[in-house]
């Protein structure tokens, strides 16, 4: 009999007809090429409840990473503010957080053309912040058919001490809740 270990070498998986009639099963093994860290998931921080003078405000995180905005604990802000979308707070928290205002950078863009604004000025030192995550999944909905969605209730928060540092976390990060103390 021929000795044929010396004529292959293992590439794959797939099975080859050599001129021979002999069969011959490659053997070969899966190894990324690009190896990627998973962050552990760390628990949830619980937000210590508002103090009087003391207001929530969401930053989304698309215009955080578009303008380079940068908050950190314990500075000192002078903000010009929306109201929130009460409906994405409802859809991340379901009830277990309230932000009343926001920083959006684009707010001028789609105001009504009555004129009328609807800012609030407030200033005061950062006392908190909050790194918001979510899980997206696809919609329920069939006029939403391929459309993630964020899991209803999902958000997870952590405590940072700035935009820029990260924390481990589930699904991705949609925003930053900053604790605004008059």
């Amino acid at each position: 009999m021929k000795d044929l270990g010396s004529q292959l070498t293992p590439v794959s998986n797939k099975e080859s007809k050599r001129d021979t009639g002999v069969r011959v099963r490659y053997i070969g093994t899966y190894e990324p090429i690009d190896r990627v860290d998973v962050e552990v998931a760390e628990p949830e921080d619980i937000v210590p409840s508002q103090e009087p003078r003391e207001t929530d405000v969401w930053f989304t995180e698309w215009q955080v990473a578009e303008d380079s905005l940068d908050v950190v604990l314990d500075q000192h802000v002078d903000w010009s503010l929306v109201p929130m979308d009460q409906n994405w707070v409802s859809r991340l928290f379901a009830g277990r957080r309230t932000i009343p205002l926001q920083l959006d950078t684009y707010a001028d863009a789609v105001r009504d053309s009555s004129g009328q604004s609807d800012r609030t000025q407030l200033s005061g030192r950062v006392a908190r912040i909050d790194q918001i995550s979510v899980r997206y999944h696809p919609s329920k909905d069939p006029k939403e058919r391929g459309v993630l969605v964020p899991e209803t209730g999902g958000a997870t928060q952590h405590s940072v001490l700035s935009f820029r540092q990260s924390r481990g976390h589930h699904g991705k990060v949609v925003g930053w809740i900053v604790r605004l103390r008059e």
